[in-house]
């Protein structure tokens, strides 16, 4: 590997199948006296993928998964920048030289709101690190395919589970399900009363009893509690994800089928798909922070380890 005018070359031996160019005079090797063949190639940019599989169980199909994913990156930074002439990645007619390397700095402009094991990011000015590595991280291929079929594609992405709509699938993960909890003894219909109750628990306890049996309906506990919003616990914003979290515990422990269901879901993603919340849920532009999903996650993960 060498640097000529800001631009990083690696040179390899060809393989067997590639055609030389016509001589050129850089030198005789110092062991044979003879012209020595060497493919040069012109790295153009590096792309940064994360993932937990070992680049030497990477396949061809993987790799071209990721530089097309790379391509999607740049398009859209190039559709930001409209001053900035598109790059596009031309496919080579020779024999490839893929040279994998582990990078443990840190990859500037990296867009922080993107998952990086979902979208890989192209940085053609940015020059990696390499570590030490092993045989099985550099790779030659010649006709597209890295032999092994038995190798695993380092693109995995997380199952998603959506659930809202009383009519859809795992219906019971809202808290509007036809599940009642008991809690210090009382009776609540739905788990929603319990956490709505939960905004006047202790220091308005007649109207914390008042959510608990204004209605069946969880939609009338919901508005009720809406109707005292004044007399919500100062302390509220910073409890009510915790407070989440005590009512789902008491739902999901005791409805065996309930647990059976989202301990079902194995480590899919779990998401509310409510264009009305998007705190609880993802919201109209479905980038809601979408707490309720997150904390029957970590009920979840309580669940297994109990």
């Amino acid at each position: 590997m060498m640097s000529v005018n800001n631009r990083t070359i690696i040179i390899t031996s060809p393989s067997t199948s590639t055609k030389a160019l016509p001589a050129f005079p850089v030198g005789a090797s110092p062991t044979t006296g003879k012209p020595v063949q060497y493919r040069i190639e012109e790295r153009k940019r590096t792309v940064y993928v994360t993932s937990d599989v070992a680049p030497s169980e990477w396949d061809a199909d993987s790799l071209e998964t990721i530089f097309t994913l790379a391509e999607g990156a740049q398009s859209e930074h190039t559709e930001d920048n409209d001053d900035d002439p598109p790059i596009r990645r031309a496919r080579s007619l020779v024999d490839t030289q893929i040279t994998i390397v582990e990078d443990d700095s840190p990859n500037p402009g990296q867009d922080s709101s993107r998952d990086a094991s979902l979208s890989p990011r192209s940085s053609p000015n940015r020059l990696r690190r390499p570590a030490n590595k092993s045989p099985g991280l550099q790779t030659t291929k010649s006709s597209g395919a890295i032999p092994n079929s038995s190798r695993r594609s380092p693109i995995e992405t997380r199952r998603k589970i959506l659930f809202y709509h009383k009519t859809d699938p795992y219906y019971g993960f809202t808290n509007f399900s036809d599940h009642p909890v008991m809690y210090k003894g009382k009776r609540y219909p739905t788990s929603e009363h319990l956490f709505q109750s939960f905004k006047f628990h202790g220091h308005r306890p007649n109207l914390a009893e008042h959510i608990r049996t204004c209605s069946e309906r969880p939609s009338v506990a919901f508005s009720e509690a809406r109707r005292f919003q004044p007399e919500v616990r100062p302390d509220w914003k910073q409890l009510n994800v915790p407070m989440m979290e005590e009512a789902l515990w008491h739902k999901f422990t005791q409805h065996a089928d309930l647990q059976a269901e989202l301990l079902g879901t194995g480590d899919a993603e779990l998401i509310e798909d409510s264009d009305k919340d998007a705190f609880w849920g993802v919201g109209v532009d479905r980038r809601g922070r979408n707490e309720l999903g997150k904390a029957l996650e970590r009920l979840r993960t309580k669940l297994r380890e109990c």
